[in-house]
């Protein structure tokens, strides 16, 4: 609808300038810094919505409410999951199944309206090399240009639409017998397509090995500045071991660090100590981070995800409270 609209007053003599007025507000990096789009330093935190169609209408509500000012949104094309995630139709615009392409629609515009930015990710595990698979976006290079135009489409798409916080264009690499500078250069590859068309949303990027923190270095690139990089942080043993990392890149680099994934199983009984620990120390260091995740598809009450399902009432969520309050605990902005 920005689209038409901004085409409407074009073509009925409203100059130019106005037109590009209507753009909305995006984020910008500066240095090792994420910058709201009156230029003032924002840390993003907030939670995932990674678990396929699960979004309440809720959420969006209550997530802001808590103090999360960030979302992080999936679209899984071509992989392997549960029946009915996939969202790759060849023969569809994008690539994208129109019934898939309405759910995204409608979770962007619930998250856009509640003024939570949004970072859009397109998980592939096929693309990726999950489980060393030999056909990926590295050795199969109509599967590759159909996932540039997936993006093309998508990028098209939220072109105007409010709170579109970056494109995170594929997470997890894991290619079997690709370098890190190989995996570096599948993102140089995509960056400039999606300038093409967005010369201002930064784009999200991570090293290979399933973004692999340790590997961090080798993934900067040089090809663009507007870029935020990342990495997962699973929480284990020796759980500050990684920040050290992440800080030594953002002053190596003068590169902001944001964690796309953090979390731990909330069975065990050292979860909650650990998980106080990182997050503490994320926002003591301004290191942004979504949690993952809020709603998990699952009856195991002792995995990830703040929501799970009743087993004996599948349409019904269970919260554990002692887990919301916690993470929700860590997201105040100050």
């Amino acid at each position: 609808m920005g689209l038409i609209t901004a085409a409407l007053l074009l073509a009925c003599g409203t100059p130019a300038s106005t037109a590009s007025a209507l753009a909305p507000g995006r984020l910008s990096v500066s240095g090792a810094q994420v910058l709201d789009p009156s230029r003032n330093p924002i840390v993003l935190r907030g939670y995932n919505w990674g678990q396929w169609g699960t979004v309440q209408p809720q959420d969006p509500g209550d997530n802001a409410a808590a103090g999360a000012n960030s979302v992080r949104i999936p679209l899984r094309w071509w992989g392997v999951w549960k029946d009915g995630v996939d969202s790759r139709d060849p023969d569809a615009p994008g690539h994208i199944d129109p019934d898939h392409l309405k759910v995204l629609d409608q979770t962007i515009a619930q998250a856009s309206s509640n003024h939570l930015w949004i970072t859009l990710f397109v998980d592939s595990n096929y693309g990726q090399g999950a489980g060393d698979r030999p056909d990926n976006f590295w050795t199969n290079p109509e599967m590759k240009q159909q996932f540039v135009e997936v993006w093309q489409f998508l990028v098209r798409r939220y072109l105007r639409t409010p709170y579109i916080g970056a494109f995170e264009i594929l997470p997890e690499p894991n290619p079997a017998g690709v370098s890190d500078d190989g995996v570096r250069e599948f993102y140089d590859s995509i960056i400039p397509v999606i300038r093409a068309i967005d010369r201002r949303t930064p784009v999200v990027v991570g090293p290979n090995d399933n973004y692999n923190l340790n590997r961090l270095p080798a993934a900067h690139t040089t090809v663009d500045s507007n870029v935020i990089y990342t990495g997962n942080y699973f929480i284990f043993d020796n759980a500050l071991s990684r920040i050290p990392d992440i800080l030594d890149f953002q002053r190596r680099f003068d590169a902001p660090v944001w964690i796309n994934q953090v979390g731990i199983p909330s069975g065990n009984t050292d979860s909650k100590p650990k998980a106080r620990s990182v997050l503490r120390a994320f926002n003591d260091n301004g290191i942004g981070w979504a949690w993952w995740t809020y709603r998990i598809s699952g009856t195991n009450p002792d995995t990830h995800g703040i929501y799970y399902l009743d087993a004996a009432d599948p349409d019904h969520w269970l919260v554990k409270k002692d887990w919301l309050a916690l993470v929700n605990g860590f997201l105040p902005q100050t």
